[in-house]
Parts: structure tokens; C-alpha cells; sequence
């Protein structure tokens, strides 16, 4: 749970976002927790990483633009008139990155993207001086800090390539965002895609190494515990694990960073790894059974962000008497020509509204607020791509477990060409990750037409955000 403390520390922060990038990063953070100086004791330590996943959860980032916002209206999963009141959704939608709006929106997801990356740079720098005496559990607090700090800064730096960059099959050379890596740093010129991806994978490794020496040695990321259940650790920091960037959510983040690399012998590796712990049963696919009453999946989720207005900031969305509403476009991937349910994700969408119920039924006071990120599902995806050249029964064989848990009994067939097999798949990541943020990078990465009621829209690569005018001289 976010305190107050934490929430006034991170109000500091974020005032940085209305800034340049560039001016942030030159500045020093202006920091007030009660009455402790940051990282002059573990505590410190401990809101200064809480403040990353605050400032992350904001709706500027994963509270909803990089959720269910303009990132699934750039996807298209809403049905968006010309006159729709929220003008940033339809300009993305229609790819108008130079209008108002949504050059304002890209601006605040690059500045609060990059506001975040300063923050855990200034985490690392701090924790990497200290000796593990310095924090009250040794190695497991220094471990865990520079852990999720390094991830946090890896996964920001691969969303907003991204979004900001075109895929790296078609300019790898090319030069769009900078990595930063340093606190403080005044001169960030843009590198290359391919070094950008890089720095991702090598941040993600140190981290995943790092948190593991906890996550590995717990019974934090059992189902039971990973999010707000108790572990046997009396530190209330190393609870909800799967509201942090822990070892299972970093492996997962490996997979999505080398396959968006091209490398998909790697991207295997990391997703294998995680499908391996559902075949154990150390981890559950959510059953077909639950999702009218679950729709997020917690069983399968592997890391969600947490925000505590989460509910009050959908619900304009999702009010009937509103003008302004998110209703999902093309019923017919969730129902058959004869209006019957293909499958338990029917339930994603309220037949009577069209309104998603990701965000709209409640489950718990807890599990309301939280915005999931990633699961275990995208990983069969991931690893029915990889596979479906040399291995094709194996590759249908991941998409069907998928289905199969989800309720649907059609067979696929395993002659299927590799164009249908795409075609499956992105039905696949359209019905699962609906309202998660993840379609619109998947129709880049394949450089394949966006699949809405209208049919199919050739954005023709124009899948690339214009750097924020403000940001351009970072």
C-alpha cells in the first residue's frame, strides 16, 4: 500500500514533469519524507523504489495512457467517432501525432518516462556507494533495491522505444531516444535502436540476477502471496511482489526485449522459462471458469501496477451517462456469427455496454487498483512464435493451452501456413491483453495492418510518435 509519506515524496518528484527532460535531469530531486533524509538510512531506500512504481502508475505513464488509454485507442480496441470528446484517444487513433493533444500526451508520457529513469539512475548511484552493512538486511536490501531500480529503468527506456521508435527490423541504425544511465546527466544524445535494446537486455539481466536472490528464496511469488498476501518476512517492503518488478515479472520483460531484438532463440529461452512454471505447477493459466468473475486474471498475472484511484479514473470511460465512453470495437472477435461467446473471454466486454470489464467489476478493494502489465499468457504467444519455423505442432500446440484454459474447444490446425498462424496469433494477443497496452507494439513489430470493425487499416509503418518538440534537444 502507498503511504502518505510516499505519495507527498513522489508529488515532489513529479513536479519535474512539467519541466523538460533535459532540465530534470540537470536538477537535483527535491526530496521531503517525514522526517528522514533519503538514503541516509534503509527506509529511505525503501520509499525512494516505492516512488519509482508511483511515479510509473500515474495517468501520464501505466495508470492509463500505457494501459488502457491512448496506447489501446492507438491499437484500435475502441470504437472512436470523428466527435469523440477526448481528442488525444482519436488523434492517436488516427495517427495525428502532430496535433495538440496528442503531441501533448507524448510529450508527458516522454517527460514523466524520463523524470522516472533520473529517479532510479539517482537509486543506483546512491545504493552502488553503500556496503551491504549500511542497509538493514545486508545484501537481501542492497540486492533487491539495485535490482528493481536497474529494471525500472530498463523497462521505461524499452517502452518509450517503443513507442517513440520504429521497429528494429526496419532501422536498427537509427538514432530516436537516448539511454540514460547516469545521475546526474546534462548531455543525452540519441543512440541507435539496436544499442538502446541492448542497454535494455544487459539492465534487465543485472536486475533479474539481483531480485532473484530474494524471489528465488521466498514464498513471495507464490500465487497465494505475490500480490497483497503476507510472506513470512516481517519487512513489509518485500511483500505484494506482484505489484514490483520481480524475478518471474524481469524474465518476462527479457522475453518481450529480445523478441521485439529479432532474437527469438533468446526470447524462447526467457519464455519457456516462465511456461515451464505453469507445466510444474508452480504457476496457474487462469481457468475459464473464473474470468466472469476475475476478469484481470490475478491467478496468471505476473506484475500489475498499483493505483489507488484507478476505479475513479475509469469510470468517466465507463458511465453510460457520459458522452465521452470506451466502447470495445469489433464484438465478433469475442462472439461468433451467431452472436454465441467463442470463448470465456467473452466476459472482457459487457454485452449490454461494450464497456471492458477489466476495469469495471469489482473483485476487492485491493485488486480494483491494480493495472496489469504482464502475464503468463503472452509468454506461450511469445514462445508459439519463436517456434512456429521449426516446430509447428509445438507452436499451435502453446496457442492451443491458451485457448484450452480460456474455454475454447476449436482445434487449430497444425498445416497452417505462417500468415494465418499470424493472423491467429494476434487474435490471440487482441482477446487476452485487452486494456494491457501491449497490441499496438505487436501490429509494429510484424509491420502488420491494424484488424478493427472497418476492416483492416494499413497504417503503412506510421507507427512512430514524433519526439516531443520540448524534448527534442535532450
Amino acid at each position: 500500500m502507498i503511504t502518505k509519506s510516499i505519495k507527498y515524496l513522489l508529488a515532489t518528484i513529479l513536479a519535474g514533469t512539467l519541466v523538460s527532460c533535459n532540465e530534470w535531469l540537470k536538477i537535483d530531486p527535491q526530496y521531503e519524507v517525514t522526517d528522514t533524509e533519503l538514503f541516509k538510512n534503509t527506509q529511505g531506500y525503501y520509499q525512494a523504489i516505492n516512488g519509482l512504481y508511483y511515479g510509473m502508475s500515474t495517468t501520464s505513464l501505466y495508470g492509463q495512457n500505457l494501459s488502457w488509454g491512448v496506447i489501446d485507442a492507438w491499437a484500435r480496441y475502441y470504437v472512436m467517432p470523428s466527435d469523440f470528446g477526448m481528442e488525444s484517444f482519436y488523434q492517436f487513433y488516427s495517427l495525428q501525432y502532430e496535433e495538440d493533444e496528442a503531441e501533448s500526451t507524448a510529450s508527458s508520457i516522454w517527460g514523466t518516462g524520463y523524470n522516472v529513469i533520473a529517479q532510479a539512475n539517482d537509486i543506483i548511484a546512491h545504493a552502488e556507494a553503500e556496503s551491504p552493512e549500511f542497509f538493514t538486511n545486508q545484501e537481501t536490501d542492497r540486492n533487491v533495491i539495485l535490482g528493481e531500480a536497474y529494471a525500472v529503468r530498463a523497462m521505461m527506456h524499452f517502452d518509450l522505444l517503443r513507442i517513440f521508435g520504429p521497429c528494429m527490423q526496419l532501422d536498427p541504425e537509427g538514432k530516436y531516444i537516448p539511454y540514460v544511465d547516469v545521475y546526474p546527466s546534462t548531455v543525452n544524445p540519441p543512440i541507435s535502436s539496436r544499442e538502446v535494446i541492448n542497454k535494455v537486455i544487459n539492465d534487465l539481466k543485472k536486475a533479474r540476477d539481483l531480485v532473484g536472490t530474494f524471489d528465488l528464496n521466498s514464498n513471495g511469488m507464490q500465487s497465494t502471496y505475490r500480490f497483497f498476501g503476507s510472506v513470512s518476512e516481517s519487512n513489509e517492503f518485500y511483500e505484494n511482489r506482484g505489484i514490483r518488478l520481480n524475478y518471474y515479472a524481469i524474465t518476462g520483460l527479457l522475453a518481450r526485449a529480445y523478441l521485439w531484438a529479432g532474437d527469438k532463440e533468446n526470447a524462447f529461452i526467457y519464455a519457456d522459462e516462465l511456461v515451464q512454471l505453469v507445466k510444474d505447477g508452480t504457476f496457474d493459466l487462469q481457468l475459464s471458469s473464473s474470468i466472469e468473475s476475475e476478469p484481470k486474471m490475478m491467478t496468471e498475472l505476473l506484475f500489475g501496477f498499483y493505483n489507488e484511484d484507478m476505479v475513479e479514473n475509469y469510470e468517466p470511460y465507463a458511465n453510460t451517462e457520459n458522452t465521452t465512453t470506451l466502447k470495445i470495437d469489433q464484438i465478433r472477435l469475442f462472439y461468433d456469427e451467431n452472436n454465441q461467446p467463442i470463448d470465456n473471454r467473452a466476459y472482457f466486454i459487457n454485452r449490454n455496454t461494450f464497456f471492458m470489464t477489466k476495469y469495471t467489476t469489482p473483485v476487492s478493494d485491493q485488486k480494483d487498483m491494480v493495472i496489469p502489465n504482464l502475464r503468463l499468457s503472452e509468454m506461450y504467444f511469445i514462445a508459439a512464435e519463436c517456434k512456429f519455423n521449426e516446430d509447428k505442432a509445438a507452436a499451435i500446440g502453446y496457442l492451443t493451452d491458451v485457448r484450452t484454459a480460456r474455454g475454447n474447444e476449436e482445434t487449430l490446425s497444425t498445416t497452417m501456413d505462417e500468415s494465418t498462424f499470424i493472423s491467429t496469433l494476434i487474435e490471440e494477443y487482441k482477446k487476452d491483453l485487452i486494456g494491457e497496452g501491449q497490441l499496438i507494439f505487436l501490429y509494429k513489430r510484424l509491420n502488420r495492418p491494424i484488424v478493427y470493425s472497418g476492416g483492416e487499416f494499413n497504417h503503412n509503418g506510421n507507427l512512430v510518435v514524433p519526439i516531443p518538440n520540448s524534448e527534442s534537444a535532450i
